[in-house]
């Protein structure tokens, strides 16, 4: 896979992540009941994984999407309370944050790993400094931006602001990963402007 597939293929999963959310967040905002949002939450994660699926990607996106969006449902369901819906997801968030300091002190920055995957190149560009480098400082815009935005999801949260964490998400957080996604691809292209002798080729 391109670097270009790769972003592309970031950018489809950022759509499809959100997908179940606009469908939980629309229908709680026009009926106010529960019970119906989170039924079009995971009618769309149900669709979103088929497609997954048919699309020939890897089972696990599918099934981990899914479950995800199944869990967060039965959070909200125990607790009745419609912010619940997000909180899984929060916290699998804010523990990534967290992580990712400690990984690229380290040396492991999870974007390079990401891509990796994504590329089909695995743990190659370990072995590229100038490629280490480029994810390393790359992974520290991203992990400062999201930092920023798991923040503002967790005072919405605290504040017991369902509709404005489902609003924040779709308008703001959507576009912001994409351009994220698109700065930090400008920023390792930028590094990476002449091929690593260890790779043989330019990735």
């Amino acid at each position: 896979m391109s670097d270009l597939a790769a972003l592309r293929h970031v950018g489809l999963h950022v759509a499809e992540t959100a997908a179940p959310v606009l469908g939980f967040t629309l229908l709680y905002a026009t009926t106010s009941r529960l019970p119906a949002a989170l039924a079009a939450g995971l009618c769309v994660a149900a669709l979103v994984a088929v497609h997954r699926l048919r699309q020939a990607r890897s089972v696990w996106p599918a099934v981990g999407g899914f479950a995800l969006t199944a869990g967060a449902a039965a959070v909200t369901v125990l607790s009745g309370d419609a912010t619940n819906f997000f909180l899984p997801v929060l916290l699998l968030r804010a523990t990534v944050v967290a992580a990712t300091p400690i990984m690229l002190l380290l040396r492991w920055p999870p974007v390079g790993l990401a891509a990796g995957v994504l590329a089909g190149k695995g743990l190659v560009w370990r072995r590229c400094p100038p490629r280490l480098r480029a994810y390393s400082v790359a992974n520290l815009i991203w992990v400062v931006a999201e930092g920023a935005l798991v923040a503002n999801q967790a005072r919405l949260y605290l504040a017991d602001r369902a509709l404005a964490m489902g609003a924040f998400k779709l308008l703001v957080e959507v576009p912001v990963h994409v351009l994220l996604a698109v700065l930090m691809w400008v920023v390792y292209r930028r590094m990476t402007n002449r091929p690593c002798p260890c790779e043989g080729v330019h990735s």
